[in-house]
């Protein structure tokens, strides 16, 4: 609150007495928050099909909603994961060399970014955004593993409550693990993480699609058609998890060693 005869000095408004003597000081008081001990990771795609205007709008939205939720005292991560290679990279070469044996797993080298620490500032971060525009860094997407990854970090996390957005607009890609694995491999490794995750974790999950029907993967989750309504709809589903936040959250169970 601003603008009261006593309480905080706003030294932000003392201009006002220096360009006229006659003003009376400013004065604020500052209250808590109904959200503080929160902490927000936004988790995206960065495969090659968001290459161009998607992965920008993104990037600004990220960028836009990192420094927001700072100014409310709450803690943002922005990651991104893809591959390094297309169509597999180091595994798949070790793959062959040991000679191509059954089910071998993922044959692509992971590449998962951190554009901006939890605990890193909005001011020192945000030159990092602009990397996901960069030329060859977009290649495939296996998003099972970088969803381990991006909730395991908000794991050791000190606040009380963690939320992971995840925005993606497809399914898991990547060719050369999916042509040496059973059908359909990675879409079935996502759907064990994201129902772990949703049945026993206290990190609440959600997901944005873009052009892409995610509401058949996860409980929380909005699809847009177009990426120009991904700022809005990352806005809305964050606003609904602040406004439930006074109802009590289920008991959940811990992740088995």
């Amino acid at each position: 609150m601003f603008d009261l005869e006593e309480g905080v000095l706003d030294t932000a408004r003392l201009t006002r007495v220096i360009t006229d003597p006659t003003a009376p000081l400013s004065f604020k008081q500052e209250s808590e928050s109904p959200f503080r001990d929160t902490v927000v990771t936004l988790l995206l795609d960065n495969s090659g099909s968001m290459r161009g205007r998607p992965i920008m709008v993104a990037a600004v939205c990220a960028d836009i909603l990192a420094r927001t939720l700072e100014r409310c005292g709450v803690k943002v991560e922005v990651l991104g994961f893809t591959t390094r290679a297309w169509k597999g990279g180091q595994s798949r070469e070790a793959w062959i060399s040991a000679g191509k044996p059954p089910e071998p797993g993922r044959l692509n080298d992971l590449r998962h970014i951190i554009y901006k620490a939890a605990d890193a500032p909005w001011r020192r971060s945000k030159k990092n955004l602009g990397l996901m525009m960069r030329e060859g860094l977009l290649k495939e997407n296996i998003d099972g593993e970088a969803l381990l990854w991006a909730h395991d970090r908000l794991l050791a996390r000190p606040e009380a409550r963690r939320i992971l957005m995840v925005i993606s607009d497809g399914s898991p890609v990547d060719d050369s693990t999916q042509s040496a694995n059973a059908s359909l491999y990675l879409d079935k490794h996502l759907r064990g993480v994201i129902g772990w995750i949703e049945e026993r974790s206290s990190v609440e999950l959600l997901a944005i699609g873009i052009g892409h029907d995610v509401t058949r993967w996860y409980r929380k989750a909005l699809t847009i058609t177009d990426v120009e309504q991904l700022g809005g709809a990352m806005t809305e589903k964050l606003a609904e998890l602040f406004e439930a936040e006074a109802r009590p959250a289920p008991q959940r169970r811990r992740r088995a060693a």
